[in-house]
């Protein structure tokens, strides 16, 4: 297992147009120093909280209680998602993926996606990469042992500049189908994600699966309170309605609420909010 970083992260929020710059150099470990600060909650590890991980403080205990208070399904909300990338792995996996690049990751302690696919094919390979590098430390450590894993820090918004990091580029073949999972990442992503998944859906093989979620039932009345609680590590959400993410998603195919997919009802009987949409590469 390997830790890489491609290209230099961008200030949180909002960025302009252009290609990211591809700098290299960063010492992940002073950055993870500065951002870990375990007086402030983290949100990737609030929401391990949420799930019932162990990658998390009390301080991020005491935000997913605060968090539970804005919205009282949050948790729910962050199991059915979860739920949702298992059946995405497993349907990957019955169509004879043994490649998995998971973008935007998040801490994976609980429900994680390379237990899912270790736990049928040993020898399958996962690629975890997030921009949060309170994130990627965990996930170092996490998956220390595990040689078909690997750790790469990156920003899912330069499809280009990660797939050529060599904790994905060299990992994973991308000349043969590759399941590429989007889970919880994109209401943090401002840029056109449409034509970030359009991106990524160039790179990938013929016969590669991509599947995708976006929340949409925070509210603006709430942003502040959430802004509040994440003085630091939590880059903005970028809200969208369900209609805008329908259309966004277009490009990978239907979406539905991910207790839905891949039939009504799989995941759950109650609606989340959550939509996610799974298509095939042709």
């Amino acid at each position: 297992m390997r830790v890489e970083y491609y290209p230099a992260p961008p200030p949180p929020g909002p960025r302009g147009s252009g290609e990211l710059s591809h700098e290299t150099g960063l010492e992940l470990d002073a950055i993870v120093a500065t951002a870990a600060d375990l007086e402030l909650p983290n949100f990737a590890r609030t929401v391990d909280a949420l799930l019932g991980g162990s990658a998390n403080f009390a301080v991020d205990r005491d935000a997913a209680d605060a968090l539970l208070d804005l919205d009282p399904l949050a948790d729910v909300r962050a199991r059915a998602q979860r739920g949702f990338t298992r059946r995405v792995v497993r349907h990957a996996q019955a169509r004879g993926i043994d490649q998995f690049l998971d973008l935007g990751c998040g801490i994976p302690s609980v429900h994680s996606v390379h237990d899912v696919v270790l736990g049928r094919d040993p020898a399958a390979r996962v690629a975890y990469v997030d921009l949060d590098p309170v994130v990627v430390a965990h996930a170092r450590d996490l998956v220390a042992d595990r040689p078909t894993v690997s750790v790469t820090w990156g920003d899912l918004r330069a499809p280009a500049c990660v797939a050529t990091a060599p904790g994905v580029g060299d990992h994973l073949d991308l000349a043969r189908p590759v399941a590429l999972l989007v889970g919880g990442a994109l209401q943090f992503v401002h840029d056109d994600i449409a034509a970030v998944l359009a991106g990524w859906r160039r790179l990938l093989a013929p016969g590669s699966l991509l599947a995708a979620t976006h929340g949409t039932t925070v509210t603006r009345d709430v942003v502040p309170n959430l802004d509040a609680l994440y003085v630091r590590g939590l880059a903005g959400l970028c809200l969208r309605s369900p209609h805008q993410v329908r259309e966004a998603f277009a490009v990978v195919g239907p979406a539905v609420d991910v207790v839905d997919w891949p039939a009504a009802g799989a995941g759950g009987r109650a609606a989340t909010g959550v939509l996610g949409a799974v298509g095939l590469v042709g």
